[in-house]
């Protein structure tokens, strides 16, 4: 049936999605992601993205094919124990790794051609302002519990994400149309061009499980894999789905989740054989790992940017000169090839390479520390300035980058006082009135592929940036439709984004996975995200 939504929806002032530094980082960085319709203009959302500048590597381990059945077990870690498992909630990549294995989506990413492609939607396209999706759903697909996949069971699931963590994704929704059991129809009171590419991270849960108010304890979806136990604080083990829609996949028959907080103790059991595939490898454990001939990695850029992130409504700060000169200030080639040992590419733009709109902008801040102080003489502080700067411990690579910075702007006349902090503490004063620091460095996500972070509730939510000129082109590039006039917009807002810096973005990151040299199949995700297990093979 057609329903006119009524009840409250996520948007910015509403619901937990408020506040939004809780989705920005999957490594907690920054915590707390067989009917028709008559459309005027349908447009099918299965082009690609531009490709990758790095080639996706595996180094070492011999190929062989994929099994005829499903065999084996595979021991990945995972950084923490999940907070979430319920995908309304789940938000980062130790919990979407369990969340990924069990559920699907509407679409997903073919990471070898970098586009969309069908998942649990065969097609799907919008009008065109992009108000009103239609999706195609797959036929014969069952819940893991028995329970028939249908459009009723994906309104179920909308229904479920609204109030939580993602409902800011169904912000400005209108009507849901599940009178066909395999079409479901969704309308926007406002354009939503990137709903297409959002399925990609929303998933479908069992309505039974929702009806048991479960989904919070045990997973259940379509995906490859199916729940069996949690053993709290030790590991998830989860098994092959027999029935599962995507044949032959999965290849593995046992997969388990081991929680392993310590990085040392992740590479340890890498090498000793206890573990057989870690995630996100440091980049100074790479080498050691390279020698060892029982091992292989896989490395691939991601979508996942660091940026230093300037609380803009700050003294000092609130000049935007002074934020340029920090950014001809800081070496990031440098950081770059001394502190990731090349695990990352200078990033040229708030939106990362690959994603859909980016642009290179016609300004760049290269090295240059004469250029910081004439900045700064120019702002009236000819003596330079003192600042602090906020970084998280969830990232080893984070401290070294902060002290790196520190030397760095010292040279251009800015001392600054550098702190580690917990992630949630880090988050607090981030969006706190009067903040203790001024400078933060921040990790941003950008799943679907597109501009998904780029929107007044984070690239200028977080630095409190108040220039209307940037606002206003932004909330035009998400209230568009794909198309040039869209392009044009995200490529004029990120021109001005540049020159006006509410954030100075530092690297994409290139991630580095490594696993026993039996495995095969396995692929570093691309959005930095979601790992996908099922064609894994051992």
């Amino acid at each position: 049936m057609t329903e006119e939504i009524t009840g409250p929806v996520a948007s910015p002032q509403n619901g937990r999605y408020a506040e939004r530094g809780r989705t920005l980082s999957r490594r907690t960085v920054l915590q707390g992601a067989a009917g028709t319709l008559a459309l005027p203009a349908i447009r099918a959302l299965t082009g690609g993205l531009p490709a990758s500048r790095t080639v996706v590597a595996r180094e070492s381990g011999r190929r062989v094919g994929p099994p005829r059945h499903p065999t084996g077990t595979l021991r990945a870690a995972i950084s923490a124990e999940p907070n979430f498992i319920n995908p309304a909630d789940a938000l980062e990549l130790y919990e979407y790794a369990v969340v990924r294995s069990v559920y699907d989506g509407l679409t997903q990413w073919n990471t070898a051609y970098n586009k969309l492609e069908p998942a649990l939607a065969v097609s799907w396209g919008s009008n065109a302002d992009a108000t009103e999706w239609e999706f195609h759903l797959r036929p014969d697909v069952k819940f893991q519990d028995g329970t028939p996949f249908n459009s009723a069971a994906v309104r179920r699931s909308i229904e479920e994400y609204i109030p939580n963590a993602w409902g800011v994704l169904y912000a400005n929704l209108k009507t849901i149309d599940d009178s066909h059991p395999l079409v479901l129809k969704v309308g926007f009171s406002e354009p939503s061009p990137d709903f297409g590419r959002n399925q990609t991270f929303v998933k479908v849960i069992s309505p039974k499980l929702l009806k048991e108010n479960a989904a919070a304890k045990r997973a259940v979806g379509t995906g490859a894999f199916e729940w069996v136990t949690w053993e709290h604080g030790r590991q998830i083990n989860l098994r092959a789905n027999p029935n599962y829609w995507g044949k032959p996949e999965p290849y593995i028959r046992d997969l388990d989740l081991i929680i392993v907080q310590d990085e040392t103790a992740r590479v340890d059991g890498l090498v000793s054989g206890s573990l057989g595939l870690i995630m996100e490898v440091d980049p100074h454990d790479i080498p050691s790992i390279r020698s060892d001939r029982k091992l292989a990695l896989a490395t691939s850029p991601t979508w996942e940017e660091l940026n230093l992130t300037y609380r803009c409504d700050q003294p000092i700060v609130n000049d935007v000169r002074v934020r340029q000169a920090i950014a001809y200030g800081i070496n990031r080639e440098a950081i770059v090839k001394d502190v990731l040992l090349g695990a990352g590419v200078v990033a040229d733009s708030p939106l990362p390479y690959g994603t859909y709109g980016h642009i290179t902008p016609d300004i760049a801040y290269s090295y240059d520390p004469a250029k910081s102080r004439q900045l700064l003489k120019a702002a009236g502080y000819p003596k330079g300035i003192s600042l602090n700067l906020a970084g998280a411990s969830s990232l080893a690579t984070i401290p070294l980058m902060g002290q790196a910075m520190v030397a760095m702007l010292a040279e251009a006349g800015i001392t600054v006082n550098f702190e580690i902090m917990e992630a949630g503490v880090l988050v607090s004063d981030l969006l706190a009135p009067h903040p203790k620091h001024q400078l933060f460095i921040i990790t941003y996500g950008w799943v679907n592929g597109g501009p998904f972070q780029f929107d007044v509730l984070n690239v200028l939510n977080h630095p409190q940036y108040k220039g209307a000129a940037l606002t206003k082109l932004i909330v035009a590039s998400n209230s568009t439709a794909d198309g040039p006039k869209r392009l044009k917009y995200l490529s004029d807002a990120q021109n001005l984004f540049m020159q006006q810096l509410p954030h100075l973005p530092l690297y994409d990151a290139t991630d580095t996975d490594a696993f026993e040299a039996n495995v095969h199949g396995y692929e570093v995700p691309r959005d930095a995200y979601q790992p996908v297990f099922a064609r894994t093979y051992l």
